[in-house]
């Protein structure tokens, strides 16, 4: 199954590249491609010298298999994996991608986002080289029921709720808000989103329990998780808004997520202090922060003890003082200096332990 799955997308590629490609030539390979796909994942993967096609290789002779896997090199795509209920029109606008110039996209982070504006859930590595953010994201944080959903957005999906009278009242706020939130996210207003967003966890503390949670489930139905590492990322750009770091120091574990991930993949230094100060800045990042120092990743251990020392977290102290028995040099030394600027009297005897 295989090789007619990459004969197929390789065909779809090559229409689509081709000044003399014909389109309806083109929907075709794509329907009989979602056809043979099925709703099951569809996983392809760069190997050494071959394509990986769901853990399978397939031989660089296979009909489409070099046109599939040059298609990946050139958007420095590592592996890329199509959730089960990828539709056609959504597998012409992967393909019409794959099939763009090569440097269309600045950056892994940028084919990303381009990609999971049609397809939410679609997965995307970058290849050695590029920033890491893909394979290291189930390192950093699982969260479940926060990925994004099918729902059309500013259509709400809601629950029977208990309270029709106190719903009805929170939907004339709701709606609106969401609706705005949508056409900020879709025209990538990062710093009007940033307000809206900052106005709907207001909404969410202010109403009882059961209506915050709906409110909270609308609101990531609307912003995914991945629109907040978009806006994570925006942070260093000139121009970019102040509100951005300081709502999303606000939204606890999916804030801290965000720029945790964003702080994973900075292409510079300049990037990774933004990054760092906002989770310093933030809020309500604290419990996120020390649950990140027991991540397996050195650089991310050694990011976080920096940001747990300048909040001055005691609450850390257990993890920090672990760490000065890591492994890496800049871990030790990151956690001595998180511990130094703790001052506890914990922390102080970590230190002479």
């Amino acid at each position: 199954m295989q090789v007619p799955l990459v004969a197929l997308m390789a065909a779809a590629i090559y229409e689509s590249r081709s000044q003399l490609g014909d389109l309806d030539s083109m929907n075709r390979a794509l329907s009989l491609l979602a056809s043979a796909k099925g709703n099951e994942q569809l996983s392809l993967e760069v190997g050494d010298t071959d394509l990986l096609v769901n853990g399978a290789p397939v031989s660089p002779a296979a009909p489409g298999s070099a046109i599939v896997r040059q298609a990946l090199i050139d958007h420095a795509t590592l592996r890329l994996i199509l959730p089960a209920d990828t539709s056609p029109a959504q597998l012409r606008d992967i393909v019409e991608l794959y099939a763009s110039a090569s440097g269309l996209y600045a950056s892994i982070d940028d084919l990303r986002d381009a990609l999971r504006a049609t397809v939410p859930d679609i997965v995307v590595s970058g290849s050695a080289g590029q920033a890491a953010e893909g394979d290291l994201r189930d390192a950093l944080f699982e969260m479940p029921g926060l990925r994004a959903t099918s729902a059309v957005a500013g259509q709400a999906v809601r629950p029977p709720d208990p309270h029709p009278a106190g719903l009805a009242g929170l939907a004339a706020r709701l709606d609106p808000m969401l609706q705005s939130a949508a056409e900020a996210r879709d025209s990538h207003e990062y710093g009007q989103l940033a307000q809206i967003l900052l106005q709907l966890h207001e909404l969410e503390g202010g109403t009882n329990e059961e209506l915050s949670t709906l409110v909270a489930r609308e609101r990531r139905r609307v912003v995914p998780p991945t629109v907040l590492e978009s806006m994570a990322r925006s942070i260093p750009k000139p121009g970019s808004s102040p509100m951005i770091a300081r709502v999303l120091g606000s939204l606890g574990r999916e804030g801290a997520a965000a720029l945790f991930n964003a702080l994973v993949g900075a292409p510079g230094p300049h990037e990774r202090r933004a990054y760092i100060d906002a989770l310093v800045d933030g809020r309500d990042c604290a419990d996120a922060i020390v649950d990140v120092l027991g991540n397996p990743v050195s650089r991310v251990l050694r990011d976080a003890a920096e940001i747990a020392g300048r909040r001055h977290l005691e609450q850390a102290v257990p993890e920090l003082t672990h760490l000065l028995r890591h492994t890496d040099f800049e871990v030790r030394t990151a956690a001595w200096h998180a511990l130094e600027l703790i001052g506890t009297p914990a922390a102080i005897r970590a230190l002479r332990s």
